[in-house]
């Protein structure tokens, strides 16, 4: 029966075929079967969920109110590599973090303003952190390296320490332009010993 199969949408009722039997062989009406199915629902008849979809990428947003001096950070600086020809490049522009994931700096609204706290500030409205998680304490350091190296006047970066409450091994960095780049956000490489973080399996 269809206003039957139809009952729950998107997902369907796991009614008891048998009920659902003898309730027709009662000679019920279709509206009054409606009524009845959805009293059912009501007091408890249970809905499948549909399976969730794929995640095949994501983006994380930035902004900055210099959109070249924004990229400049995440391409010169941090060392990712640019998707070329995009159509919104004017306004945004997205960098390969790993091989599905994008970060992405955008002109498209005002940056965060840390000017007076900086990026640690309590009250920041940019506060947040963008961790990449690497596959060893030792590559957590080789990044602290690079990014020491890659420019002292555009990026800070602090030493490396091992978090016993988080099971982990990492240092932050952020961008000193708090005015024109992502200087309001955190930047973190991050190594978890905690064994239950789930294995990096590389493509």
């Amino acid at each position: 029966n269809n206003l039957f199969l139809n009952s729950c949408l998107p997902t369907r009722a796991t009614i008891d075929s048998r009920l659902l039997s003898m309730v027709l062989d009662m000679g019920l009406k279709r509206l009054e079967l409606a009524a009845f199915v959805f009293l059912l629902a009501l007091c408890g008849a249970t809905c499948e969920r549909i399976k969730r979809p794929e995640i095949p990428q994501q983006i994380t947003w930035f902004y900055a109110n210099d959109l070249d001096i924004g990229a400049s950070f995440l391409g010169d600086v941090v060392g990712l590599n640019e998707v070329p020809n995009l159509l919104q490049k004017k306004e945004c522009r997205i960098f390969h973090s790993t091989s599905n994931h994008f970060c992405a700096v955008c002109n498209t609204r005002a940056a965060p303003n840390c000017t007076v706290g900086g990026p640690e500030e309590k009250d920041n409205p940019g506060k947040s952190t963008y961790t990449m998680v690497v596959s060893s304490k030792q590559e957590v350091d080789d990044w602290h390296t690079y990014l020491v190296q890659a420019n002292s006047t555009r990026v800070r970066v602090t030493e490396p320490g091992h978090s016993s409450t988080y099971g982990c091994y990492a240092f932050n960095f952020y961008d000193k332009d708090t005015t024109n780049g992502l200087g309001c956000y955190r930047w973190e490489v991050q190594y978890f010993s905690d064994p239950a973080w789930p294995q990096i399996h590389l493509a």
